[in-house]
């Protein structure tokens, strides 16, 4: 990272030479009027699960008989019989809870602070391109449960002819995890819609997972453009302790990168590794919640190695004016 050799008249020369927030600027203190006092990162904190748990949706499943399930975004499980055992290795008789974590939209993504964010063929770190992000648990009375075999997976997509693989989080596989995807070996994806029993016909992919856990149905980004790094400048009282901030590509696929690095000296978020390709545009998009309501803001960005943008007036609103604010982005 290269600063300023000195911090005189800082304000103002930062805000002459980076005028709109998405523009070239050298990485520096940046001042704002009106700072905020201390935030505690508390209700941050807490919002994670209090977006992912109420999307959860649960199913019974006869552990003899299988059953094929339906979630609500159009993703499709065929469970097959006998799959399901306590985690001492005895084969369940009865009901099974089988429950689904579902995302498909860069709104819900960022709003549950998840990413796309993955390891590359280099294993770095950088956004994946994904179709769709899936948590899955099962449980009988109570407890725990694993499977045996595996269960398929259909995907609803309109992108086709993609080169896609499963990746899961094998590093962190618990619902309140800060997801790292990693590709299953030897995983395969094929492109087959699915017909229901009146015709109609969903394009997309099928999968077969033998685990239960994170995953995601996603591929590579094979961009050949030298790669790089992004920072952004928020309000001094922000900081990894109380907020997120977000790069998210304009794509087909959901590409969503997360920050992890924050610069205590020079008050800025970077996404520590260079993979970002250059000349690719999205947006970079804050994200906190100091007290009932979250804060947020995006920035138009074309990038660039060295990239900073700026974010000055933060909007308020609930998870659902998040979700929907930067599902229309």
């Amino acid at each position: 990272m290269k600063f300023l050799p000195t911090f005189l008249c800082i304000g103002l020369l930062m805000l002459q030479s980076c005028s709109s927030s998405a523009d070239d600027c050298e990485p520096g203190p940046l001042e704002f009027p009106n700072q905020q006092g201390e935030i505690d990162g508390t209700a941050y904190a807490n919002s994670l699960l209090d977006c992912r748990l109420p999307k959860v949706q649960t199913f019974e499943v006869n552990s003899h008989q299988g059953a094929e399930i339906f979630a609500d975004q159009g993703t499709i499980f065929t469970i097959y019989p006998n799959i399901f055992f306590e985690m001492d290795g005895t084969p369940v008789e009865g009901l099974v809870t089988f429950s689904v974590l579902e995302m498909y939209n860069p709104g819900e993504i960022i709003a549950c602070q998840l990413s796309t964010n993955g390891l590359n063929e280099a294993q770095s770190i950088e956004p994946l391109l994904s179709e769709n992000i899936l948590f899955l648990s099962a449980s009988h009375n109570g407890n725990p449960l694993m499977i045996e075999g595996e269960l398929m997976v259909f995907i609803p997509s309109e992108n086709r002819d993609l080169e896609l693989s499963v990746f899961n989080s094998p590093s962190c596989p618990n619902i309140e995890c800060e997801v790292l995807w990693e590709k299953l070996p030897r995983s395969i994806v094929y492109d087959e819609p699915y017909t229901d029993a009146a015709g109609n016909v969903s394009l997309g992919y099928r999968s077969f997972l033998n685990n239960l856990g994170w995953f995601s149905i996603a591929r590579y980004n094979k961009s050949e453009e030298e790669r790089g790094i992004l920072y952004n400048k928020a309000h001094s009282p922000y900081s990894l302790l109380n907020s997120k901030v977000f790069l998210k590509y304009d794509s087909n696929s959901t590409a969503i990168g997360m920050f992890s690095e924050y610069d205590e000296v020079n008050e800025v978020f970077s996404e520590k590794y260079r993979e970002i390709p250059n000349n690719t545009s999205g947006n970079v998009i804050f994200v906190s919640k100091p007290e009932n309501h979250f804060n947020f803001e995006a920035s138009e960005v074309i990038t660039s190695d060295g990239k900073i943008t700026i974010t000055r007036d933060l909007q308020i609103g609930s998870e659902s004016e998040l979700i929907d604010y930067i599902n229309n982005l």
